[in-house]
């Protein structure tokens, strides 16, 4: 069941709407796991992890919005029981446009091309090259729909997936649920005008080349499902957001050879996979996590 959860939830994508009311412009997060241990093996790792996210929307018309911006993360722990850590990079460029179809329709179109690997002798064999393409239907002010696609090469093949969402807020603006399935959910509830609860899910997928010895021998096939819950605290007019998190995360961080790939990885299956994992599996963990965001009101007379 953890094998499959992990394989369902492999794609982690920084995922653009506007279905709700306001966008956020930037985001940094930093978390830290609790022991996380080797199978069958008494040594065990931390994994340390940190992502900054920031989108810039150019409004050209009431038609036409041209979406720019960028993602970096990084994973550092050990992939094998020995004392080396290992540090994985992933750096996203955006580039795309939504457009309004009609009252009801509207679709974001946007690239994806990123470089992930451990960013030791980093070439041309680290690049990626991903797209996502998402309708969204908006049915009232507070409910909308959205289904669509995702699409990257990896060092293991090519990925693809299909996306299904759901926006709403309650009449009384109190209950929020955003769901981008089977990637990321969402679900919060205002206390008051600056405190909230939630709960949430997010996964976590990506590959990166590894050099060992100066070799680029292997590669690393990172499939992690994060479950948590937090509390928000908002300042400066509910601009910024200050998130606290508690939660599971079950860690995938796989190590594969270089020459050994998928013919074709669709969501949660998986075609012409005969590959051999060269390191033992990682057991789940709790985790802490500390995230920030600036959020930019779209309803307001900012607008």
């Amino acid at each position: 069941m953890k094998k499959y959860l992990a394989l369902l939830l492999l794609v982690s994508l920084p995922f653009l709407s506007f279905s709700q009311e306001y966008i956020d412009l930037f985001s940094i997060n930093y978390g830290k796991t609790g022991k996380t241990t080797f199978e069958n093996l008494p040594e065990n790792t931390t994994i340390t992890t940190f992502e900054t996210d920031f989108t810039f929307p150019f409004v050209l018309n009431k038609k036409y919005v041209i979406i720019t911006g960028g993602n970096h993360s990084s994973n550092s722990l050990q992939l094998f029981p020995e004392p080396n850590y290992n540090h994985l990079y992933s750096t996203l460029l955006k580039a795309g446009v939504k457009i309004t179809h009609s009252e009801h329709w509207s679709g974001t179109y946007i690239l994806l091309p990123k470089l992930a690997s451990d960013y030791i002798n980093l070439n041309k064999d680290d690049f990626y090259l991903g797209g996502a393409f998402v309708w969204e239907y908006k049915k009232t002010k507070n409910l909308n729909y959205s289904y669509g696609f995702y699409g990257s090469t990896e060092a293991f093949g090519l990925f693809i997936t299909p996306i299904f969402g759901i926006y709403y807020l309650s009449p009384d603006s109190r209950l929020e649920m955003k769901l981008s399935l089977p990637i990321d959910g969402n679900l919060n509830y205002s206390l008051s005008n600056n405190t909230k609860i939630g709960f949430d899910y997010i996964s976590r997928g990506s590959s990166y080349k590894l050099t060992q010895e100066n070799i680029r021998s292997n590669y690393v096939q990172n499939n992690s499902l994060e479950l948590s819950s937090y509390i928000e605290r908002s300042l400066l007019d509910n601009t910024v957001l200050l998130r606290l998190k508690m939660g599971f995360s079950d860690n995938r961080f796989e190590v594969y050879p270089i020459d050994q790939k998928v013919d074709l990885t669709l969501s949660a299956f998986k075609f012409g996979d005969n590959r051999t994992q060269l390191n033992k599996d990682l057991s789940s963990s709790l985790f802490f996590k500390f995230e920030g965001v600036y959020r930019f009101d779209l309803g307001s007379d900012k607008k």
